[in-house]
């Protein structure tokens, strides 16, 4: 193997992993967001909205942990909710 074929499997190698998690970090933010507002995002920001995906993809809560989120916070409004009617 000479010089410029090690060179390039690793530059397909740090490709595949950008590529990964980039995909990942996509769904997350298509999971987290409103579809309209990340696509809107994506098409006139794309280098900070890219940058996103990748913190996202490398960093971003899981489903499970997301959905565990959404849970406690609805059920803080739906209490927050019954105390109000309680009070009028």
């Amino acid at each position: 193997m000479d010089g410029d074929t090690i060179v390039g499997l690793i530059g397909l190698l740090i490709l595949a992993l950008v590529i990964g998690v980039a995909w990942k970090g996509i769904f997350k933010i298509f999971y987290k967001y409103n579809t309209l507002l990340v696509i809107t995002y994506i098409v006139f920001l794309f280098p900070i909205a890219f940058c996103h995906i990748l913190l996202l993809g490398l960093f971003g809560d899981t489903k499970k942990q997301m959905m565990a989120k959404k849970v406690k916070e609805q059920a803080k409004f739906e209490k927050l909710v019954e105390d109000e009617k309680e009070t009028l």
